[in-house]
């Protein structure tokens, strides 16, 4: 392993003592996030210096990297509590929930799973970085769920529409870091996370009410998942991989809000139906109004990112990034010179889009006279008020995953998993949730360790194919979990502090979801079709 220390036991468990430290007081102190971010900063720090060879300056390089990469996801969060805020200044979601409640018959389960799976893997599809958790989040808040529990939603039901979503942003960089035919490197991942897609549906009814939630729930699951991951795979498989998340979340959105409502056991009874009915004649302007900030954030993100020529435009504006130099540490670990680290592309940033979406609503509706007196004064101390907890844990986070990768200690924690033999491939999407739990990216993921995970397929000579499906879904399900992405969640639903709460809701999920993903991958190179390449 080449500038890094000799792999050993104790070694390995002490880099892990960093981010065990953050899920423990998190999870079981109640910290916050950002306190909680402190502490694993520093411990990362004094393993880097002591047994890593990172000295002053790459850990100050790391330590300013990760301040610069907060920002894209503040950039996000901020926006989206912009937009939550516009909303909920006119009352707007008192509209939407009255609606949802008339259309859904006051099913909660149906309204999770249309808001809080399909819809977020449809958003995901073209637009990530945490775009589907910020507006999908608030819309389960207007509707009356718990904010912890709204944010886990989001987070959980996201996950499974990742590596094919963004146009393909993960799944990319499986193409670009190898030479392996992209055909086949689409059918493993599709695989899992078709798989994945219908587990997520489970885990939001289990997390909602339990088991009996789960039965009640599972025609309307096995309906609008079975969609979705049959879907995923036709279209990554036989169509175009980039656009396999948008086009499955979309046919998720249509049987969700059109087929399965109209099920027998999903009727709402009459006396149900009929005061949700009387209670949106009293509705002071029409769902359409309400709903037009997110019309206008769907409009502005799909015009932007489905016309190639005007996001490639708009994307060679204005790039705003800092030059770092070549680092290495005194074992011999290199992280190279880069120009523009993590680039922000101003006018196709998801941050902008979003606080487009949130000035064209405002400009709405004060043009139909629904803006309050003040209410620009009262948006802004909402949002300050609501940001701090979501800006401390980012920032504090991202500083100690930056600084892990910077002197290789995440690199060494996979390198140790690698060593586990026959046994790799249930571990190897564990490599994935790693790389994303440190980034809050699978794309990030992906780029991590891609490499590793191909290198050790050849080793064991396995099929490199079923070794990568893993690890980008098992870099997909880990953005349910990683800290940065639940700060998201806590912050656009006003929770920051809170992340501990919500960590413990999703952990649960995650390592299921890792778990079967796993198992699966290890029976399709042992047991069901041994010697595949």
């Amino acid at each position: 392993m080449q500038g890094l220390p000799q792999m050993s036991v104790w070694l390995w468990f002490l880099c892990l003592v960093p981010i065990l430290a953050v899920l423990i007081l998190m999870m079981v102190f109640r910290w916050s996030g950002g306190r909680s971010g402190v502490v694993g900063w520093v411990l990362t720090l004094i393993v880097a210096y002591i047994w890593f060879g990172g000295h002053l300056h790459i850990l100050s390089a790391g330590t300013l990297k990760g301040l610069w990469a907060t920002v894209w996801v503040l950039y996000i969060i901020w926006g989206a509590m912009t937009v939550y805020n516009v909303v909920d200044l006119v009352g707007g979601f008192k509209v939407i929930s009255d609606t949802f409640t008339r259309l859904t018959g006051g099913n909660k389960i149906l309204q999770l799973l249309v808001l809080g799976w399909a819809f977020p893997g449809f958003v995901q599809g073209v637009c990530g970085y945490g775009a589907p958790v910020a507006v999908a989040a608030p819309l389960l808040v207007g509707l009356g769920f718990d904010p912890i529990f709204a944010a886990a939603t989001a987070l959980i039901g996201h996950s499974w529409a990742v590596t094919f979503g963004s146009l393909g942003s993960s799944y990319s960089i499986l193409e670009r870091l190898t030479t392996l035919d992209p055909g086949r490197l689409a059918l493993f991942a599709a695989f899992f996370l078709g798989i994945a897609c219908v587990l997520c549906g489970y885990s939001i009814a289990h997390m909602y009410g339990g088991w009996k939630c789960m039965r009640e729930g599972t025609p309307a699951i096995l309906l609008i998942g079975v969609t979705m991951g049959a879907v995923l795979n036709l279209v990554a498989n036989f169509v175009a991989p980039y656009v396999a998340s948008f086009v499955a979340g979309a046919a998720g959105l249509i049987v969700g809000g059109l087929v399965v409502p109209k099920l027998p056991m999903y009727r709402p009874k009459v006396a149900d139906y009929t005061t949700a009915e009387v209670a949106a004649t009293n509705e002071p302007y029409s769902f359409n109004v309400a709903f037009f900030a997110y019309y206008a954030l769907i409009i502005i993100v799909f015009t932007v990112y489905l016309i190639q020529p005007l996001k490639a435009y708009l994307a060679g504006l204005i790039n705003i990034g800092f030059p770092f130099p070549e680092t290495t540490t005194l074992l011999g670990f290199t992280n190279k010179a880069v120009k523009k680290y993590q680039s922000i592309a101003v006018f196709t940033a998801p941050g902008t889009l979003i606080f487009t979406a949130a000035f064209l609503s405002y400009l709405f509706y004060k043009a139909r006279g629904l803006w309050p007196e003040k209410g620009g004064q009262m948006l802004l101390n909402r949002i300050i008020k609501q940001a701090m907890g979501a800006t401390m844990t980012v920032t504090t986070m991202t500083m100690m995953g930056v600084v892990m990768m910077e002197v290789g200690i995440t690199r060494y924690l996979a390198e140790g998993l690698a060593n586990t033999g026959r046994l790799y491939p249930i571990f190897s999407p564990w490599i994935g949730v790693l790389g994303a739990f440190m980034t809050g990216s699978n794309t990030n993921s992906n780029v991590l360790f891609t490499g590793l995970q191909w290198d050790v397929a050849k080793l064991l000579m396995i099929s490199p194919f079923v070794i990568l499906g893993l690890q980008t879904s098992g870099g997909a399900i880990g953005n349910m979990f990683c800290p940065m992405n639940v700060a998201l969640g806590t912050g656009v639903t006003g929770q920051g502090g809170r992340e501990g709460e919500c960590l413990r809701r999703t952990a649960l999920y995650n390592a299921i979801l890792t778990f079967v993903v796993g198992i699966l991958g290890w029976l399709i190179l042992y047991v069901f079709f041994p010697g595949i390449e």
